[in-house]
């Protein structure tokens, strides 16, 4: 039974790409079984000018039955949000902090919204990896247009609480996992066209320096020693300089151990780049917590990792692997995930039950009734 609850979402939504993106889709499919649930949506994340991929839009299909978009860049156009919180009745408003540009603009619309509507801001990263000048007051004033911000990682709520007044609530959860079904090996390895007798990490997603890609390219060389049917796959967009990368594996003589796809991937064929790999490397220098890291757990898969920032919130010596951000202790971690087998799989059966969609939905409307 749904309750009483008018929820309406605004952020990145399909067909716009990205993690926030299919994010906020999710939330809505597990949100809408229990309230009623609105979308508008973006229509740009970002001015073709300033986005660094070569396209904001995704063809991944989605299962709305409540949509509208609007563009945030446009003020104009913000009489359409207005028009749809009265027309639907809508008593909470959710946005998604993730760059201080939007967010800005969000917070101008939850001031002009009614003050009597619940003001729900979810904090992806509190700054962004790559920021100007302006990120802190622009933040501020998202900030301040909030009755509640929900974090999704202790990370993330120390940034928070250093920057927020006292007067805004904070509630910490975290980066749901999906329930994903692992494909078999084989089958995976035909389609991406891939040789069996190799052994496979996969790094995966937007190619950002403080990823730290680097580190694992530099690490390669001393795996490949012990490993020699040994490749590395890194499967995403680089939104950075690709020849830097490309300079290094030459350098290190590493071309046959490394494989580049340089794509945005979305849809039923990342299934079949996890389902193959034999061990996940997150190699960040920095996070704050990670679409990835949930992506993985939610296909049972083994994590080499540093573990800064909130990564190291979900993955421990427990349920994957922690190394420190330098070559030997990657090499090192790395070599030894491979061949252990006495990995306890059944602990990241239990994360993904404890940090499911379902369970974080529920989470989400106990927090809007708390307001």
């Amino acid at each position: 039974m749904k309750n009483n609850n008018r929820i309406l979402i605004i952020g990145p939504h399909p067909p716009l790409r990205g993690g926030i993106s299919e994010y906020n889709y999710n939330s809505y499919i597990n949100l809408k079984d229990l309230c009623n649930v609105s979308v508008i949506a973006l229509k740009k994340n970002y001015p073709n000018f300033l986005f660094p991929g070569k396209s904001q839009f995704s063809k991944l299909k989605t299962n709305y039955k409540d949509f509208e978009n609007f563009n945030i860049y446009n003020p104009f156009e913000f009489r359409k949000v207005s028009r749809i919180i009265k027309e639907k009745e809508i008593n909470t408003i959710i946005t998604t902090h993730w760059n201080p540009i939007v967010s800005f603009l969000f917070g101008i619309i939850n001031r002009f919204s009614k003050k009597s509507l619940k003001k729900i801001g979810i904090i992806h990263n509190v700054f962004p990896h790559e920021g100007f000048p302006l990120d802190y007051p622009m933040i501020k004033f998202y900030l301040k247009s909030l009755d509640v911000a929900i974090t999704l990682s202790r990370n993330s709520t120390n940034s928070l609480k250093k920057i927020c007044s006292n007067k805004l609530i904070i509630r910490q959860l975290y980066h749901p996992i999906e329930n994903k079904k692992v494909i078999n090996r084989e089958d995976s390895l035909k389609i991406l066209n891939l040789d069996s007798n190799n052994r496979y990490i996969l790094h995966f997603g937007l190619v950002r320096a403080y990823k730290g890609l680097d580190l694992l390219i530099e690490a390669m060389p001393e795996l490949v020693k012990k490993n020699k049917k040994l490749i590395l796959l890194i499967v995403g967009e680089f939104y950075n300089d690709k020849k830097k990368y490309l300079n290094q594996i030459k350098r290190l003589g590493i071309e046959k151990n490394i494989k580049i796809f340089d794509k945005y991937f979305e849809g039923n064929i990342i299934d079949h780049w996890f389902s193959l790999a034999d061990l996940v490397i997150q190699p960040n220098k920095t996070s704050s917590q990670s679409g990835v890291t949930a992506l993985s757990l939610g296909f049972e898969k083994k994590i080499v990792t540093t573990g800064v920032g909130g990564i190291g919130e979900f993955i421990s010596s427990g349920n994957g692997y922690i190394c420190e951000p330098n070559v030997k202790s990657m090499s090192k971690v790395i070599n030894y995930a491979l061949n252990d087998k006495s990995f306890k799989f059944g602990n990241l059966k239990k994360l993904k039950k404890k940090f499911s969609w379902i369970n974080y939905s529920k989470k989400i409307i106990s927090i809007i009734n708390e307001v």
